[in-house]
């Protein structure tokens, strides 16, 4: 677990570091903006770390590329609306505590802005911090440790975008994005476990980051609430549901998995029952 932690870490770090910390040096310098095409690349790019780390422990764990469209694309029979639900639940609390939109985002772009968001910034990372690493530490510590940590590393790997000029990440305190990465984390985490679907996440993410630019935040007490019942939810979520949900023992293909196997790099690899 340490090894393929540590090789999904370094993987993700390097590519963002390079990218976002090079675009916020350059755009120190003067040399160039997040407004340039070169600088919108960067930032693409960037975004796509914890995915190809995710996708380098996965064929270091003996996987191909091949099994990844139906790893990430493919949920759990019969789970697709847990995700739906959620995302119905997740809009009625920020649309409930703000009851403002943002002037700035047409509502004819919403559908343009959630692409986006679910495809390419944002639900991309899915397959690293839902897909992968949260799962490794759970093999190792308690569901809400996993959660922790990954929410926090997860809002660490976002620091230099708070450097780079004209970020959207500059107009949030750095600590109130660590709390949400957070809760993030536990959300998405129990809906991962539910419906071993990295897509379902990334659908999720995406609109969480859509309803943050749609919607001005309102920091009260609805939406406090809101945010800790979505809490209670996921918590319920993943200590209801059964290992042999989580791993999918019995599906088809043949697939058997150990318990100790269960996250998104080994879904499909065969591994013997430990008993």
């Amino acid at each position: 677990m340490k090894r393929a932690l540590g090789s999904f870490l370094l993987w993700t770090f390097t590519i963002t570091g390079l990218c976002w910390g090079g675009l916020a040096i350059l755009g120190n310098w003067g040399v160039l903006t997040l407004a340039h095409p070169a600088g919108v690349v960067l930032h693409l790019l960037g975004g796509f770390g914890p995915t190809v780390g995710g996708l380098w422990v996965f064929c270091r764990g003996g996987g191909r590329l091949r099994q990844v469209p139906r790893l990430v694309f493919v949920p759990r029979r019969g789970t697709w609306w847990v995700v739906l639900l959620f995302c119905l639940a997740e809009g009625a609390v920020i649309a409930l505590s703000s009851r403002q939109f943002n002037p700035q985002i047409p509502l004819s772009l919403v559908p343009v802005v959630f692409l986006q968001a679910a495809l390419i910034y944002g639900g991309n990372e899915e397959v690293g911090w839902r897909g992968t690493m949260q799962p490794l530490l759970e093999r190792e510590v308690p569901f809400p440790g996993a959660a922790v940590v990954t929410g926090l590393v997860w809002a660490g790997w976002h620091l230099p975008l708070w450097f780079v000029e004209g970020a959207s990440q500059q107009t949030i305190p750095f600590g109130w994005f660590a709390v949400l990465a957070v809760l993030q984390s536990f959300w998405y985490g129990a809906l991962f476990r539910r419906t071993r679907w990295v897509f379902g996440c990334n659908l999720a993410h995406g609109l969480t980051n859509t309803l943050l630019s749609l919607f001005v935040i309102q920091v009260n007490g609805l939406l406090a609430a809101g945010c800790l019942l979505l809490l209670a939810a996921s918590l319920v979520l993943w200590y209801r549901t059964p290992w042999e949900a989580a791993l999918g023992e019995g599906e088809k293909g043949g697939e058997n998995v150990g318990e100790r196997d269960c996250h998104f790099p080994l879904h499909m690899v065969q591994f013997p029952v430990v008993s």
